[in-house]
């Protein structure tokens, strides 16, 4: 494997220097055969592990995998039809039949993303060639939250942490791509560019977060009239994402509130709520998020998240 594939790859991942280092130095050494990538959502784990997989097969083209490259999703898409017991189990069977075939080229490259969203009976399955890969074999999972990975995984992966970005490296980002409401994109995106390039291609989400922006500072000036129309709410998934957005915004002023820094994003608005205020209010979006996740009434959840913001922030 050529060095200078690994590094004109690598420049793709904006950011993320630590990881890139040691995967540069990890891809080249070649001692280890099994890669743990772990970060929050959409914040490049999957470009990363795609970015590996070229470099193994020294390509610069990372819009088709190399046909030594199985992708855990496509085979768990090929069998869609199957109930979902049969559908995990041919799937893992697939894939550690795909694994274990001869490679065209130096390797065989297996990606499984998000290894924490399958069932136990699934990682199960997959744990032997996890452990005891083929030699011809690189294995690279991606995981959200390393807790949820079976130890005897961990143990036998090289571990790559993925951290989100500085808004200033998101901001960066989006001005050399020339993004309208570059602003609001960073603040919605929290540190993750894939959030990021995701709102500069969908206007419709773009308004809608923007649209959540706007509706916190009416929460923050006390319009109890304007704060109990944003309530009315009928989408699980819009009133999920609205509270991630809130809960990012909450945080981002309780840490300007802490460091005595100015808030641009805030516009006009002067009233900043007391530290204890956006403490109760973080506590009262977490509760809000478990009942959306739980099957709650939407309408009923965010009119009582609202009314609550009006007595504590």
């Amino acid at each position: 494997m050529e060095r200078k594939i690994i590094e004109a790859n690598l420049k793709l991942l904006v950011g993320q220097d630590m990881a890139k280092e040691l995967v540069s130095k990890s891809l080249r050494v070649g001692a280890c055969s099994t890669f743990l990538l772990v970060g929050p959502p959409h914040v490049g784990k999957g470009l990363l592990a795609r970015i590996m997989a070229a470099s193994w097969h020294d390509s610069l083209d990372l819009s088709k995998p190399n046909l030594d490259t199985i992708i855990f999703d496509e085979v768990l898409s090929l069998n869609s039809g199957e109930n979902e017991d049969n559908k995990w189990k041919k799937t893992v069977d697939d894939t550690v039949h795909l694994i274990n075939l001869s490679p065209n080229s130096d390797y065989r490259v297996l990606i499984v993303d998000d290894i924490d969203r399958l069932s136990i009976s699934a990682a199960n399955a997959l744990l032997k060639t996890l452990e005891e890969p083929p030699l011809h074999a690189k294995i690279i999972i991606t995981a959200q939250n390393i807790n949820a990975v079976l130890p005897t995984v961990r143990s036998r992966a090289q571990v790559i942490r993925l951290n989100g970005l500085s808004d200033e490296e998101v901001m960066a980002h989006l001005k050399k791509h020339k993004a309208k409401q570059a602003e609001e994109i960073t603040l919605l995106a929290n540190g993750c560019l894939g959030v990021a390039d995701d709102l500069t291609k969908n206007e419709d989400r773009l308004e809608q977060g923007v649209a959540q922006i706007e509706a916190f500072k009416t929460l923050l000036g006390k319009d109890v009239i304007k704060s109990m129309a944003v309530a009315n709410l009928k989408e699980r998934e819009i009133a999920q994402d609205l509270v991630a957005t809130w809960t990012n915004l909450t945080r981002r002023l309780m840490l300007a509130k802490l460091s005595n820094q100015p808030v641009s994003w805030l516009g006009e608005v002067k009233n900043w709520p007391a530290e204890q205020g956006l403490t109760t209010f973080l506590t009262r979006l977490q509760e809000a998020g478990e009942a959306l996740n739980g099957g709650a009434n939407v309408r009923v959840t965010i009119e009582a998240l609202v009314l609550g913001a009006n007595k504590s922030l």
